[in-house]
């Protein structure tokens, strides 16, 4: 057992926080509790590295052009910049891999130069202490899809996921936990015609069997290229990311992990359908272009009946946090957002009473994803037409719709005490006591580097056992 100098301890925890605009403890031993409570609120980078065409599956035809093929800019530092200046503090990268940027589909090999431009965004992010999740987005269905359907071989897409992730974890296994790994993005929603890839999987204790089997892939694959990949934060997701879904049929402690204490479980939320993406009338209903008590007063047809909708969308997440949350998987709510409406074509339509109404949608959403603690990350597609889903103008680094920002951010603000509650900041050395402090023969505790009692009321360290490390005792740092 060595003694260490307490003084020289203090030196290294000012000199991590004076390095960063946000101070936060840097470890990869952070659990995802830990980490939960710096990742809100959150930002995906919609349309951009996941866009392409599927007729490129397994092929390498994508080519970095791919970034700007389903919106126009292209990602800059300074729109991070305006990220963080706005208060986010996460950004969700969606990525394509299969869908044009594989170089040998034997070995899931990606293209040096795509995963070179995954890496500046990444950088981008990191220079500005943001945390950052990558996945496997819709990437052409290759999975999401077709790994779904009555005929799929399981076993060799099994046997890809693993190659794929296999390579995408090597290449970014320095990072450090800031750099957070999402398995897939959807599973089983939309994509090809059944027609064209055999029938989609309707029941969903089958889907769901399966979908553990290929989270499994993803995990092990992750975590046996070591490093920091060992502990990095990982997110598995629910059944076509649907909130009822997930919570009537994943059960996340199926999964297997190295490990302990490194999973998130993941859903989306555009509810309701008819307010956050129908884009005009149906047979079977009416697109809602207003919520509540923000309407015209003479469209009641195209208005959310906001009391029971609010309660119900308050217990799906209820439900949520208690099967989820509560069990010490942090929920990611990866995708939330609802459409922005020009209503110039719509009769006796009030353009102010949608927006107003938008607004109030972002802030109930985003407020009771933080009480429930899940982490919230608005979609944004960077599309300026109409029924698009933009928060930010990325070719100018402006706000694009002040609505949907004040609607997140006062939302934020409304959450975040009981977020904070949930997740609370992780522990420093604070509460440690110069050795002065304390008699020779008094009893102590034993804290690990995170401020965490690892033992109670230690008088001796010799008459005790811990794992190899370093532990503070008595105001000192010691080496077991």
């Amino acid at each position: 057992m060595k003694r260490i100098s307490l003084s020289l301890l203090f030196a290294c925890v000012l000199a991590t926080a004076n390095a960063q605009d946000n101070p936060r403890i840097t470890s990869m031993d952070l659990s995802a509790t830990e980490i939960a409570h710096y990742m809100a609120p959150g930002w995906n980078l919609g349309n951009t590295l996941e866009a392409g065409n599927n007729a490129n599956n397994f092929t390498n035809n994508g080519g970095l052009s791919a970034e700007t093929s389903w919106q126009s800019a292209t990602t800059t530092q300074a729109l991070i910049d305006l990220l963080k200046e706005k208060g986010f503090k996460s950004v969700r990268i969606p990525c394509a891999w299969v869908m044009g940027h594989i170089t040998d589909k034997t070995t899931m090999a990606i293209d040096n130069d795509w995963m070179q431009r995954v890496k500046d965004i990444i950088d981008y992010c990191i220079k500005d202490n943001m945390y950052v999740v990558i996945n496997d987005h819709w990437d052409g269905g290759w999975i999401e899809y077709d790994g779904f359907t009555t005929g799929a071989d399981v076993s060799a897409k099994k046997e890809q996921l693993r190659l794929l992730w296999t390579n995408i974890a090597n290449a970014l296994k320095d990072y450090d936990e800031r750099v957070i790994f999402a398995g897939l993005n959807e599973p089983g929603v939309g994509g090809k015609s059944p027609e064209a890839s055999g029938s989609k999987l309707s029941d969903l204790t089958t889907f769901t069997s399966r979908l553990i089997d290929y989270e499994q892939v993803f995990i092990d694959a992750v975590r046996a290229t070591g490093g920091n990949n060992a502990k990095r934060i990982l997110v598995v997701q629910g059944p076509n990311v649907n909130s009822a879904d997930t919570y009537n049929y994943f059960d996340a402690t199926k999964l297997t992990d190295s490990a302990d204490g490194r999973l998130m479980v993941e859903f989306h939320f555009y509810d309701p359908y008819q307010f956050c993406q129908m884009e005009s009338d149906a047979s079977w209903g009416k697109a809602y272009y207003y919520w509540g008590t923000n309407t015209p007063g003479n469209d009641a047809d195209h208005t959310v009946k906001a009391n029971s909708m609010e309660k119900n969308l308050k217990t799906a997440m209820q439900n949520l946090k208690t099967k989820f949350v509560d069990a010490g998987f942090p929920v990611v709510m990866g995708e939330y957002g609802a459409i922005h409406r020009s209503m110039s074509s719509v009769t006796n339509g009030s353009q102010a009473k949608h927006d107003a109404s938008r607004q109030y949608w972002y802030q109930f959403a985003t407020s009771q994803a933080m009480i429930h603690g899940f982490i919230p990350f608005v979609w944004d597609n960077n599309s300026s037409s109409n029924n698009t889903m933009k928060v930010f103008d990325r070719a100018t680094c402006t706000v694009y719709d002040q609505y949907d920002l004040d609607g997140i951010t006062t939302g934020y603000a409304a959450g975040k005490t009981s977020y904070d509650n949930i997740y609370p900041e992780p522990s420093t050395t604070s509460g440690i006591h110069d050795v002065s402090t304390q008699a020779a023969d008094a009893s102590a505790d034993v804290y690990d580097l995170q401020g965490r009692v690892v033992r109670k009321k230690v008088s001796n360290l010799n008459n005790i056992s811990l794992p190899k490390g370093l532990y503070i005792y008595k105001g000192e740092k010691v080496t077991m």
